[in-house]
C-alpha cells in the first residue's frame, strides 16, 4: 500500500498575484512537490475574511466563528494541512493586512479546543525592498510568538531584503534556490 501524500497548504498574502513572495512560495511548492507532498495555496486577499469581533463564541462553543465569510472554507484546509506555509511581504514590519486578517481568526483553533491546529508543521516565506536584512526582526519575532501560542513546529523561514520591483526575481534565480532548498525541511 503506497504512503499516504503529506499535506502543505501555503497562504499566500501578497496583494500581487505574481510578486515576489508569490513566487518564493511557488519555487517551495515546487521542492515540496517533488518530494511527494499534496500542494494547495489560497491567495488570502482574495477572500473575504471579516476582523475577529472578539465576541467570544468560540471560546464558548470550542470550534466556532460566528463570523460567517471564507474562513468557513480555510477552517477545514489548515486541520487537513501537516505543514503550513505562511508567504508574505513585509508591510509595515508584519504580515500583509489580508494575512493578519486570517491570523486573527485563528482563535478557534487554538490549543486546548477539541479542533487545534497544535502539532502543525511551519514555515515563513518574505520579500521585502529594504536592503536591511534587520527590517524582518519584528515579523520574525511576531511569527515565533504565535508559533509558540499555537504550538507549531517552526521549520525554517526566509526572508529576503532587497526584492521590492515586482520583477527583482527575474534577473537572479537564486532566491527561488534558496525558497526550494527551504522546502528540504519538510518533515
Amino acid at each position: 500500500m503506497p504512503a499516504k501524500s503529506k499535506n502543505l497548504l501555503i497562504l499566500l498574502g501578497s496583494p500581487r498575484e505574481d510578486g515576489n513572495t508569490t513566487r518564493l512560495a511557488f519555487a517551495f511548492a515546487d521542492a515540496a512537490c517533488a518530494k511527494g507532498w499534496t500542494v494547495q495555496s489560497i491567495r488570502v486577499p482574495a477572500l473575504e475574511i471579516n476582523a475577529c469581533t472578539a465576541c467570544g463564541e468560540c471560546n464558548r462553543n470550542r470550534f466556532f466563528c460566528a463570523l460567517r465569510d471564507d474562513m468557513d472554507s480555510v477552517y477545514p484546509l489548515l486541520l487537513k494541512a501537516d505543514a503550513i506555509l505562511f508567504a508574505t511581504p513585509l508591510h509595515f514590519s508584519g504580515f500583509s493586512s489580508s494575512l493578519k486578517l486570517l491570523l486573527d481568526r485563528l482563535l478557534p483553533l487554538v490549543p486546548g479546543n477539541r479542533r487545534n491546529l497544535a502539532g502543525k508543521t511551519v514555515f515563513l516565506v518574505s520579500a521585502c525592498g529594504n536592503p536591511a536584512a534587520a527590517a524582518f526582526r519584528p515579523l520574525k519575532a511576531a511569527f515565533a510568538d504565535i508559533a509558540a501560542f499555537m504550538q507549531w513546529k517552526t521549520a525554517g523561514s526566509l526572508c529576503l531584503p532587497g526584492l521590492g520591483e515586482p520583477d527583482a526575481l527575474a534577473a537572479d534565480a537564486a532566491p527561488l534556490a534558496k525558497a526550494a532548498a527551504l522546502a528540504a525541511k519538510l518533515p
